[in-house]
């Protein structure tokens, strides 16, 4: 939301707007709303009046907030913050002792950092029961009005706070699911991998058993060849084979000298 819109929203028809330590463009509002830059002799807030005010989250945030405020003021926190961290025990803390009373709260989107603007008017007429969550509150705001501002302040920021904490939530599962199927893809490639690793291996371990049987067959085949070289048959053989061509020889020149002749 824009702080022009939350400004038209909370100021009081006949009301002012007092900036205080954040610099507002005034060209944004109405003509109609009377506006003050960081007091400048406009003097305190009166009913109906918005008081806009710059503050931190950390534990100096209720030093920014007025203890003598006037009924019917209504204060804007610009708390530069992130809407899931926002805290909300301290933010009700610091207005349960200014007597603030939180109507709205929301993310800024005018801002150049995340901004949440908490809404708060000064009232005295409220009386309710204990809160039901269990934050400390200041001594002696037990009872009365002070615990109803507690309780309404809790349901405003902590549903605010919570639909917050549920998108980042939500986010994060998103990022972490993605993950999970980006890791599963990778281990099922690697499933593959090692699959067709499985089978490689075992069509290597067959070649190599084929190889042991084919060079075993090669040395045995070497081995009958170097004893039929070695026997009695294959020499006399080798001698009548070598005889029985020197005889062709022969035979070849006697028929070839007659022609001759």
């Amino acid at each position: 939301m824009l702080i022009r819109e939350l400004i038209v929203r909370h100021v009081g028809p006949q009301g002012s707007v007092h900036a205080r330590g954040v610099q507002v463009d005034w060209t944004q509002l109405p003509a109609r709303v009377p506006a003050h830059q960081d007091g400048n002799g406009s003097g305190a807030p009166v009913d109906g009046d918005l008081l806009i005010i710059s503050a931190p989250v950390g534990a100096g945030l209720r030093e920014h907030l007025d203890l003598d405020l006037a009924v019917g003021v209504t204060v804007m926190l610009l708390l530069e913050v992130e809407l899931a961290e926002l805290p909300v025990g301290r933010v009700l803390a610091a207005t349960a002792v200014a007597k603030l009373q939180v109507v709205e709260a929301c993310a800024v989107s005018d801002t150049s950092v995340a901004t949440v603007a908490v809404v708060a008017t000064r009232t005295d007429e409220v009386v309710a029961p204990a809160p039901y969550l269990a934050h400390d509150l200041e001594p002696g705001s037990t009872q009365g009005p002070a615990v109803l501002r507690r309780l309404l302040g809790e349901h405003a920021l902590e549903g605010l706070v919570q639909r917050a904490r549920e998108r980042a939530i939500l986010a994060q599962a998103g990022d972490v699911e993605a993950r999970f199927e980006s890791v599963s893809a990778e281990l099922r490639q690697q499933q593959d991998v090692q699959a067709e690793y499985g089978v490689l291996i075992g069509e290597h371990k067959a070649m190599t058993l084929d190889l042991a049987l084919a060079r075993a067959e090669r040395d045995a085949e070497r081995k009958r060849m170097r004893a039929l070289r070695s026997s009695n048959t294959y020499k006399v053989a080798s001698r009548l084979a070598r005889v029985s061509g020197v005889a062709r020889r022969l035979v070849r020149r006697s028929g070839n000298g007659g022609k001759q002749g």
